[in-house]
């Protein structure tokens, strides 16, 4: 006997068909239980795959559950004020924390407040080695930051060191012991423009997120740490990948936004076997 669930894929902070972060969507997702979950998250094989209980949001990557990620939320709420007619502003639950949407014209953006940020232990140099860079090519200090999913954040001084760090899974795995999960996000800014790359570990290799909404809103988290807000960015990331991301980050007092456009490519169902 199969059960069928309905699923959307849909493309998060692209502007284009093709570009953006890939998403499955399970929109009707009771009867689901955790292990069945993350079955199908690792037979997708995309960064995350959502399942939607009412409000309720669980994302999983394929090898585990995360608290809150940002493409997932995002996709997710411009799928549903679509399918479900919803108004223009309403509010999801994750496993981290409430988050409030807003929805309009294609684009999605999520609203948080709340947030941790401190100095990484780790030195410039330690980071150096393991990206392969310089220690010019990096800001004094890394800071461990969670607005909802905790990262390691480094700011790299030139466009040029971006592009060309390249992280050993060995030495990621190291600098991040003392945090939940192995990622790293790099960053340049250029005025109101900053590039980014999100690195994170999977068995024995280090993988990059063409886009990445937590990351984005960590990035808020810390301006607001360092006391610049308010303030708006416009976040590029997965160029290099061949899928262009453009986020929307803005902060002020009272919270942290990140947005972008939604593109549904696709529907379908899955037929779980019992």
């Amino acid at each position: 006997m199969n059960r069928n669930y309905p699923f959307v894929l849909a493309n998060v902070f692209a502007e284009t068909h093709f570009g953006g972060n890939p998403l499955a969507v399970f929109p009707e997702a009771c009867g689901l239980d955790d292990a069945q979950m993350q079955a199908v998250a690792k037979q997708f094989n995309l960064s995350e795959t959502v399942f939607v209980f009412g409000d309720q949001l669980r994302i999983f990557t394929p090898d585990y559950e995360l608290p809150l990620a940002g493409h997932p939320v995002i996709g997710t709420a411009a799928l549903l004020q679509k399918l479900r007619g919803l108004p223009e502003r309403f509010t999801l639950h994750t496993r981290a924390k409430p988050v409030d949407i807003r929805c309009a014209d294609g684009r999605a953006v999520m609203r948080i407040a709340g947030y941790t940020c401190e100095t990484a232990a780790a030195t410039a140099g330690e980071f150096a080695r393991m990206l392969g860079l310089h220690t010019a090519d990096l800001a004094e200090h890394a800071y461990r930051v969670n607005s909802g999913s905790e990262q390691l954040l480094m700011q790299v001084m030139s466009l040029a060191a971006l592009q060309a760090a390249a992280p050993d899974a060995e030495g990621l795995r190291t600098l991040c012991r003392d945090c939940p999960r192995d990622v790293l996000y790099l960053w340049y800014e250029a005025g109101d423009t900053v590039y980014s790359r999100l690195f994170f570990t999977s068995g024995q290799v280090v993988l990059e997120d063409s886009g990445t909404g937590s990351a984005c809103a960590n990035l808020g988290a810390y301006y607001a740490h360092c006391g610049r807000a308010p303030l708006t960015r416009t976040i590029f990331q997965g160029d290099s990948m061949g899928r262009p991301n453009r986020l929307s980050l803005a902060v002020d007092d009272q919270g942290i936004e990140v947005g972008g456009r939604v593109i549904e490519v696709g529907r379908g169902e899955f037929y779980l076997h019992e």
